[in-house]
């Protein structure tokens, strides 16, 4: 009887490590990555999407803003993360683009993330400070080309949407601007304001209260439509650049080589968040459009978007 006990024993702890594995995907709390400061529109978009896919994983969704480099530390630290499903990584032009921007880029996108879906997008708006002499795109593209050089754009670091905004006006208009980039777009916004930088194409989600208040001065936005939330400025290409156009978008990525079960539970918790109305106000009510996708179309996107701007970020020289 001894001898039978202590075989059974021997045999359930023999199992327990059987068991521990077998427990489905996720058994612990999910880590998304933002590779940006708190504050910013990248964190507070993702920390409302991590809010509403907790509610469909069943388990914690924790927020980690890693700052720096452009995007690049937190980027690269999700790229050499385990490929299990539980760091993931929110993340928008400056994945594609750094790497033409900053010099020694440690992770390759296509070979080390998998794109998961696209979530938001925005488009930007062309804010200046009170104190520029202009109210305009006209007046503005006529003040630059007066000053080359003299005016100081910010954006939230190098490869984003807001730098890349400057980099398109500058290249159509034939303008010259210094680009200011920051460690996220609270600083470049709080210089803004203090008119250390005098202007910024900025998101439009966190510039309708500075422009409302009158501490910026919105001139137009970056879509190919007026913006619902500021819709008495015209877009650039209406006033003046037809074939101007910039969005910011976000996506949700993981380490490549995350095992198909996993992926397809991440996706069945994604698709569940973007089919629930209230989810989807909610994400409206930050200032975006929900765009939801399928992962193939996620990276048709990004391999299109890299293809349009390669040609004018090969023209910068890399920091």
């Amino acid at each position: 009887m001894r001898r039978a006990f202590t075989s059974a024993l021997l045999a359930a702890a023999l199992l327990l490590p059987m068991a521990a594995v077998a427990q489905p995907y996720p058994n612990r709390p999910v880590r998304i990555v933002v590779p940006f400061p708190p504050g910013g529109g990248s964190d507070s978009q993702t920390r409302a999407f991590g809010d509403a896919m907790a509610a469909q994983l069943g388990q914690r969704v924790i927020v980690d803003n890693r700052p720096g480099a452009g995007g690049n530390l937190g980027t690269d630290a999700v790229a050499k993360a385990p490929a299990d499903g539980y760091t993931l990584l929110t993340g928008g032009p400056n994945i594609i683009n750094t790497r033409y921007l900053i010099r020694d880029t440690p992770y390759q996108w296509e070979r080390d993330l998998e794109p998961l879906g696209m979530m938001f997008s925005s488009v930007n708006v062309l804010v200046v400070h009170p104190s520029l002499p202009v109210r305009t795109v006209p007046e503005f593209i006529a003040y630059a080309r007066a000053n080359p050089g003299r005016l100081n754009f910010a954006s939230a670091g190098a490869g984003g949407s807001i730098h890349l905004s400057g980099e398109m006006f500058m290249k159509m208009t034939g303008t010259q601007m210094v680009h200011v980039p920051y460690r996220g777009d609270a600083l470049a916004r709080a210089d803004l304001t203090n008119g250390a930088v005098q202007l910024m194409f900025n998101t439009i989600a966190t510039s309708i209260e500075p422009i409302r208040a009158g501490h910026w001065r919105g001139i137009a936005t970056t879509g190919g439509a007026r913006a619902a939330a500021l819709p008495e400025l015209p877009t650039i290409a209406e006033a003046g650049l037809p074939d101007y156009l910039v969005l910011s978008w976000m996506g949700l990525f993981a380490p490549k080589g995350v095992p198909d079960p996993v992926v397809a539970r991440l996706r069945q918790a994604f698709d569940a968040v973007f089919a629930d109305a209230t989810n989807r106000a909610a994400f409206e009510r930050l200032g975006v459009d929900v765009t939801p996708s399928s992962a193939a179309d996620h990276l048709a996107f990004m391999r299109a978007q890299e293809a349009t701007w390669a040609p004018i970020l090969r023209t910068i020289e890399p920091q």
